[in-house]
């Protein structure tokens, strides 16, 4: 691979890990103790995120708006696709994942927070599609995907999530963000920005922010995560539709 992309795979697992499924992760969890390393297993997706950009976007959602549109099927992506013209296909989409595991995606001038109709999300971003093999009448796959949304200013830690509602619509995808984004907030002004070529500076104020390993944008207390799987419960080798925080871990 090349070598911006080896970069961003080892930032990756500094901030959080590898991921896979249970039985992968048991197998992170004894090879490091092997060597005299500590590892520990999370289960599940991890955090919910909350909407924390400017209040007045906020504002602009009504209580029943339609948001994003919801896609849970294979079908439902091909009949939202197909509806699509030739110059909305040629940019990214907006993208959120709902609490219910499934992608919502909207025009990419669209505010995340109106994609979402307001809820916490698993993920977002934005995320392009082409046609599988390059062109002609062929299924689709995904081209890029990110976790650039200034208004939930998710980490990393979201991918397990946005490909299991990837694989849930049939779509290939990337095995990872192929332009992830490191959101910081400055402890000194409270500013929130993008951390750019790893230089942890607030472009603010010049204070330092944290490092590798330590998002710090949203303060909610852990009670306002999304609910993980019952301890034990690592029967499925991929995420249920019903249960989208199913088996899938994180290594530590």
């Amino acid at each position: 691979m090349s070598l911006g992309r080896s970069r961003e795979l080892l930032a990756e697992l500094r901030e959080f890990g590898p991921s896979g499924t249970a039985v992968e992760m048991a197998y992170w969890r004894v090879r490091p103790g092997e060597r005299g390393v500590a590892a520990e297993v999370e289960e599940g997706f991890g955090r919910a995120y909350r909407y924390v950009g400017p209040p007045e976007l906020r504002e602009l959602v009504t209580g029943g708006g339609p948001g994003g549109q919801r896609v849970r099927t294979a079908g439902e992506f091909a009949a939202w696709v197909d509806a699509r013209t030739a110059a909305e296909l040629a940019e990214p989409f907006t993208f959120v994942v709902d609490l219910g595991g499934a992608p919502r995606l909207a025009p990419r001038r669209s505010e995340h927070v109106a994609c979402a109709g307001g809820e916490l999300v698993l993920g977002a971003g934005e995320v392009g599609f082409r046609r599988s093999g390059g062109g002609g009448q062929g299924a689709w796959e995904v081209e890029t995907v990110s976790n650039l949304s200034t208004g939930y200013c998710p980490d990393l830690r979201p991918w397990p999530a946005v490909a299991a509602a990837l694989d849930r619509i049939g779509l290939p995808h990337p095995g990872g963000f192929t332009h992830p984004v490191v959101f910081r907030r400055c402890p000194e002004c409270g500013q929130r920005g993008i951390v750019r070529d790893e230089h942890y500076v607030c472009v603010f104020c010049d204070a330092d922010l944290p490092g590798p390993g330590h998002w710090n944008v949203d303060g909610v207390p852990p009670a306002q995560d999304a609910p993980l799987p019952a301890p034990g419960d690592t029967s499925r080798s991929r995420p249920d539709p019903g249960n989208p925080r199913g088996a899938v871990g994180r290594a530590r």
